[in-house]
């Protein structure tokens, strides 16, 4: 296969050769290519496998077509008529074999934007049986797009618009294409810019994940190339926004987000088990936490245990003295009160709070006896005075009670609190493609909402709670030797998706071989089918593990 393209040499020698074709052996104008699914031609002599991959003389047959393509019209012709078979037979095949939609991840290099690489890499998609691939958009800090969304990120390859010319060669091949990012990993390079340093994440040791591997613990570096943004902060979504607006020119057929979640270490690193562990202490982030509480008490009370990562009894007794109420917030995501009606109480904060009302009350009754008194004393003479209301026979609870009960509160409204940032992150980003009626998808890990001990996972990824009406893929990586823990993950994702929910699991693994103590992709595909026949879809990671010489080669520009 690699020998196909060494016609190629040089991607500026072979533009410069055969500048009719440009990046693409097919321009879109060209109308012998128009139309061409709908032939049929010699289709009943093309037998797929049961996994609608090509038979291997085809996919021979057509890489010496593609090789000689631009050096014969009679070759073109038969190439542009052997894309056109392979097509419609994948496609027919496809809509009577499960799952209908078999997708593939791809990464793209620099190398990608010589003439007839792209071609090389969609028609192995379509020998492979895939119907479907998620094109990687941005990653690693990298855009694919020419002017690397607007200079706020590099670009990989500034002299082609490599996400056009991809989804161009995909559909030439009847190929569904979506774009694929990175959504709160904004990669190094974000991370070394002088004027975005309070968009990063931070937890509550002050730290970012731009680390210096020389001081840094080891269980606190994740990838280098990670960088984790603030969701809460609005120049992360701002810049994410145009990202993806830009994207959108480009009209995908759907657009999958990733790194919908918080980063998570090794070690103690992946687990969060105190506010300290937690990725929100951010300016913008513990802006949004404070603005949380109801009222002066409320928000000292959640400003004291976001800095010091608890409260004592001795805080309570401070509250206690410097303010006249109990303190009070709202749950993230809700509606801050009019100051029309009263506000609600923070939940379950016990009988304490009868006696703030009692205060309350009484400051209400003490202020009114200041005011008008000569009317109020005809009213008095006029109406009979009203018994005094009996003592609370509940006391306000002690320091002690309140401090324990109090702790465990804002531990679960911080958990609850970074939740609501991804969720509403995603949301946001996801807006702009949803109104222009493009699908839209969240990847996550199954195991990436679990609570751990008396923690949660550090990722803190919620996503039990994404939109339903959102493609859901999950990562289902497990490893086992007969594919039944791969069956066990996408089980329980099907029984929390909603029955309207389209669900690609994505596997890893390659055809015909066991790897990574991970069965074939044969041995795994078969499991789902048998299990979940009702799947629309299913995805495989990556074409870089199946094809790895397809992959070194397109890397380094040896082809």
């Amino acid at each position: 296969m690699l020998g196909a393209l060494m016609w190629l040499g040089s991607g500026i020698a072979a533009q410069a050769q055969f500048p009719r074709f440009g990046h693409s052996l097919f321009p879109d104008s060209d109308p012998r290519f128009q139309g061409s699914g709908e032939q049929t031609g010699s289709l009943s002599a093309l037998q797929l496998d049961a996994f609608c991959r090509q038979p291997p003389e085809e996919v021979a047959r057509k890489a010496q077509l593609r090789q000689r393509a631009t050096q014969s019209e009679a070759a073109w012709a038969e190439y542009t008529q052997v894309l056109a078979e392979h097509r419609a037979a994948l496609i027919a095949c496809r809509s009577r074999r499960w799952p209908q939609i078999q997708a593939i991840w791809v990464r793209l290099h620099p190398c990608d934007a010589n003439p007839g690489v792209l071609d090389q890499v969609f028609d192995q998609v379509v020998n492979l049986g895939y119907n479907r691939v998620f094109i990687e958009t941005f990653y690693d800090g990298r855009s694919i797009l020419p002017d690397g969304a607007g200079g706020i990120w590099p670009s990989l390859q500034p002299n082609a618009d490599l996400l056009d010319l991809a989804l161009k060669a995909a559909r030439r091949r009847g190929l569904s294409a979506y774009a694929w990012v990175f959504s709160l990993n904004f990669g190094y390079s974000y991370g070394l810019l002088p004027d975005r340093q309070a968009v990063l994440a931070r937890n509550g040791r002050g730290l970012t994940t731009v680390l210096d591997p020389a001081t840094a613990l080891a269980e606190d570096l994740g990838s280098p190339d990670e960088v984790f943004v603030d969701p809460f902060h609005p120049v992360a979504r701002r810049d994410f926004a145009e990202l993806i607006r830009r994207i959108l020119q480009r009209q995908p057929d759907g657009i999958l987000f990733d790194y919908i979640r918080y980063p998570r270490g090794s070690g103690g690193s992946s687990l969060a088990a105190t506010v300290q562990d937690l990725w929100i202490h951010g300016e913008a982030a513990r802006q949004a936490y404070l603005d949380l509480a109801e009222n002066p008490a409320g928000r000292a009370l959640l400003e004291r245990y976001l800095s010091q990562g608890y409260i004592t009894v001795a805080d309570v007794l401070h509250l206690d003295a410097t303010y006249a109420e109990e303190p009070r917030w709202r749950q993230p995501g809700d509606p801050k009160p009019s100051a029309s009606r009263e506000r609600p109480l923070s939940p379950e904060l016990g009988d304490g709070m009868a006696q703030s009302k009692a205060g309350e009350n009484w400051h209400s009754t003490h202020a009114d006896s200041e005011g008008d008194s000569g009317n109020r004393d005809l009213e008095n003479l006029a109406a009979p005075r009203p018994k005094a209301a009996p003592p609370d026979p509940t006391p306000t609870p002690s320091a002690a009670l309140r401090q324990e009960r109090w702790q465990e509160q804002l531990w679960q409204l911080s958990v609850e609190f970074a939740r609501y940032g991804i969720l509403d992150y995603l949301r946001q980003a996801a807006q702009p493609a949803q109104s222009l009626g493009i699908p839209t998808g969240a990847v996550f890990f199954p195991e990436g909402n679990q609570a751990v001990g008396e923690g949660f996972d550090a990722r803190l990824q919620p996503w039990d709670r994404f939109d339903p009406n959102m493609e859901w893929h999950p990562m289902a990586y497990a490893k086992c030797e007969d594919g039944s823990c791969v069956v066990q993950q996408v089980g329980q994702i099907l029984a929390v998706a909603s029955p309207q929910t389209f669900v690609c699991p994505a596997i890893a693994g390659l055809w015909g071989q066991a790897h990574r103590k991970r069965p074939s992709l044969e041995i795994q595909m078969g499991s789902l089918a048998r299990r979940f026949p009702q799947l629309p879809c299913v995805s495989h990671f990556a074409l870089s593990w199946i094809e790895p010489e397809l992959e070194r080669s397109r890397r380094t520009c040896q082809f």
